[in-house]
């Protein structure tokens, strides 16, 4: 899988400026499992959310929003193959639950 700045920097470099951002304390770290996506006339945004709760707000560019998709659809099918596990939608895992 080879993302957007592997194709600028390299996989060696991407992985030191992600080391750098991770370690850095001025770069916020935000964690959620849950994701609420919304459409404006020249962008999306994306309100991420802990437990229902809103936690942050992503605005990004239709093109950005189309390779993230893409990107994260290639790192779950690479996830999903390597292991022989499908991952579950959220959806999904209300409807078994019957949450829905």
């Amino acid at each position: 899988m080879v993302s957007e700045t592997e194709n600028t920097l390299g996989k060696d470099d991407v992985m030191d400026v992600f080391k750098k951002a991770s370690e850095s304390k001025d770069i916020p770290k935000i964690y959620f499992n849950g994701a609420t996506l919304f459409l404006n006339p020249g962008d999306s945004s994306m309100l991420l959310s802990v437990n229902e709760s809103p936690v942050a707000v992503i605005n990004m560019s239709f093109t950005v929003a189309k390779s993230v998709a893409a990107l994260l659809g290639s790192m779950i099918a690479d996830v999903e193959e390597k292991t022989g596990n499908k991952i579950m939608l959220t959806e999904d895992i209300r409807t078994v639950l019957g949450m829905k």
